[in-house]
């Protein structure tokens, strides 16, 4: 009896440790007190984040052995904050401080020579061979890497092409990544502003203006869309694809499932011989 009494306890204190966490909390700015819109909340490299609404509140369920671990908060223009998910529980209201320096510049002097009109990235428009954002919760992304032809390189505008989307209206934000030395995509933005996208498009191309950004670019980038609302999690991964395709490429394509996780290289198999997935993001410029 007192046997099957200690094991009942035991069983009891293992299902409450294994108990999901949650957090609720408003991410502010620590100057004015207005919300953040969209802010990337999320464990350092791990599938555990979300992103902030409209009105900067956010939710986070997580497990009682993560509390030790280091959850970043960030967001363009301002000082990202880390802290451990326990201290996020304690105090869930984050005020975010506004960056002290500027972003790093990526203009360049011009050239002497004409602008010629260039397509770089893949930009395939097919509605059988797809591609999804992989979308485990808010923050999930979704891009490739795009080469230039020549340098410098005004770009102009981004594209998506969506090959169906029956997720209804989704929020998307547009990203531009520096690359590290060995091609893959890091976490340092390119663009100035935060570049918001709502869509029901339920087929055909997103086009996106960049002219404001007055990007001039030496060096290779990444392109990508990062899921930030609308829908959910089911309807997103079963409803929203992009036109895409296998061949020989440059244009690696890399996932996240999440805010602050990994990225992720996205692989066709061995079985293909060298081709690799392609995914529709491609932009408009000239060079």
């Amino acid at each position: 009896m007192l046997h099957s009494a200690l094991l009942a306890f035991s069983l009891l204190l293992v299902a409450t440790a294994t108990l999901a966490q949650a957090i609720s909390g408003r991410v502010t700015d620590a100057r004015t007190g207005q919300p953040l819109p969209f802010v990337n909340i999320g464990v350092v490299g791990k599938a555990l984040g979300t992103v902030s609404d409209e009105q900067g509140q956010y939710g986070l369920l997580f497990q009682e052995s993560l509390a030790a671990d280091t959850v970043r908060v960030s967001y363009l223009g301002y000082q990202p904050r880390l802290l451990t998910l326990r201290q996020l529980r304690a105090q869930p209201a984050v005020a975010l401080s506004p960056a002290a320096v500027a972003l790093a510049e990526v203009r360049v002097q011009g050239k002497s020579r004409g602008w010629r009109d260039r397509t770089l990235g893949f930009s395939g428009n097919s509605t059988t061979s797809t591609l999804s954002l992989h979308p485990q919760d808010l923050g999930a992304e979704t891009g490739a890497v795009i080469r230039l032809k020549h340098q410098p390189t005004k770009v102009l505008r981004a594209n998506f092409n969506v090959a169906h989307n029956d997720a209804g209206l989704v929020t998307l934000r547009v990203n531009l990544y520096r690359l590290d030395a060995k091609g893959h995509p890091t976490s340092e933005k390119l663009l100035r502003r935060d570049v918001i996208v709502r869509t029901a498009t339920p087929h055909g191309p997103i086009s996106v203006d960049l002219t404001p950004d007055d990007l001039l670019l030496t060096e290779d980038f990444f392109l990508s869309l990062e899921w930030v609302g609308g829908a959910n999690v089911a309807a997103l991964r079963e409803g929203l694809n992009f036109s895409g395709g296998v061949g020989y490429t440059d244009n690696d394509v890399y996932y996240r499932t999440t805010s602050q996780a990994n990225w992720e290289r996205l692989s066709a198999g061995a079985m293909l011989a060298g081709m690799q997935p392609k995914v529709s993001f491609y932009v408009t410029a000239q060079d």
